[in-house]
């Protein structure tokens, strides 16, 4: 089932360079790594790491969720695990409601992990562009000062821990961007 699963995600997601299956794998292996030592289903958490940007309309929380409902029933997921996946990805962006189980929240925040440091960055660049339409480099930059400011809401401790080094460069990428904008 993982094995389909994450062929589902990577046709889905295919040619998308921010928000594809190499987005979602890294997502998987960071809420893995959130996750030692606290009890959670890796089942439910491999399939909303997975499916959580299969659509990337606007809205797209609730669509990839209604989306993966869809493909977690063809694929026999049990229908009470499924709901589990539908809340995780629907509240696995900041700045709506917070996540309720485990699994929601080592998604919500590899998800916000993953979109701080060296690939945050380059992530948040692009998607500006693609998700939001920005037609500025000041918007980017807004876009960047959003994100890095949702870094203070992390679910557990040890994404705090892991979130130092990469919340440290995207603060000195912001500023070093802003110092260039200002040129």
């Amino acid at each position: 089932m993982r094995k389909l699963i994450r062929q589902y995600a990577k046709d889905l997601t295919s040619g998308r360079l921010a928000s594809g299956y190499e987005h979602s794998y890294r997502v998987y292996k960071l809420a893995r790594k959130i996750g030692e030592g606290i009890e959670y289903d890796d089942e439910i958490l491999h399939a909303a790491c997975f499916l959580h940007d299969v659509e990337m309309a606007v809205g797209h929380p609730k669509s990839s969720a209604e989306k993966a409902r869809i493909i977690l029933n063809e694929t026999g997921f049990a229908p009470n695990k499924i709901l589990k996946v539908y809340g995780a990805i629907i509240n696995h962006m900041p700045g709506g409601k917070p996540p309720e189980n485990a699994e929601g929240k080592l998604l919500y925040d590899a998800n916000l992990l993953e979109s701080i440091g060296a690939i945050g960055f380059s992530r948040l660049s692009i998607g500006a562009f693609y998700w939001h339409h920005v037609k500025t480099m000041e918007e980017v930059l807004t876009n960047l000062k959003q994100w890095s400011s949702y870094s203070d809401s992390f679910c557990f401790e040890q994404s705090r821990v892991l979130a130092e080094s990469k919340r440290k460069f995207l603060k000195t990428a912001i500023k070093q961007f802003e110092e260039e904008l200002n040129f």
